[in-house]
């Protein structure tokens, strides 16, 4: 789906601009940026009505960084292969191809940020801390087979409830005890 010159940063349009010419309500981006459609003279309309536009290519970095992103994840599954684990040479070399992705994507970043912000949208951009596990299992705060701390939950602002209680002022289904304690 093509991108207005409203959609983009001023910057980006002013680079353009400055480049290009003026830019017209009838102009148009690619959806990735790797061209600008330019309207010919778009006061003066042809017989249909129609406006023809002049292609002009931009720098795209989308695709190369689509395929960086992609090749550094294909070297990161390789490295829980059984044949790669103990394998030094081959960690080095995935470590260059990480490197080589987050040298480009800075340079995009800060060279190219209209592009940038497209792509974020797209491809999933992995902190790294993204691995580190979370505090969201039953045992988190004890270890397995101890009782609750309730005092922790407490502290994190909930409140205990009496089950036998709860059940018995449920509206949703007649309250039968199976188990009696």
């Amino acid at each position: 789906m093509p991108i207005k010159p409203s959609e983009l940063n001023p910057n980006f349009i002013k680079k353009i601009e400055d480049k290009y010419g003026p830019i017209s309500n009838e102009d148009f981006f690619a959806d990735n940026l790797s061209y600008y459609a330019k309207a010919n003279k778009p006061e003066e309309r042809g017989e249909g009505g129609g406006i023809t536009h002049a292609i002009i290519d931009l720098p795209s970095f989308i695709e190369l960084f689509k395929t960086l992103d992609k090749a550094k994840e294909v070297a990161k599954d390789l490295t829980t292969q059984k044949e790669l684990r103990g394998d030094q040479e081959y960690k080095d070399q995935y470590k260059k191809v990480a490197d080589t992705f987050n040298k480009f994507r800075t340079f995009f970043r800060k060279n190219y940020p209209d592009q940038y912000s497209l792509i974020r949208q797209t491809v999933q951009e992995i902190s790294t801390s993204g691995a580190a596990g979370g505090y969201l299992t039953k045992y988190a705060f004890r270890k397995k087979n101890s009782p609750a701390p309730d005092s922790q939950y407490i502290k994190m602002g909930y409140k205990p409830v009496d089950r036998k209680a709860l059940r018995k002022k449920s509206k949703g289904f007649d309250y039968v005890d199976l188990y009696k304690d």
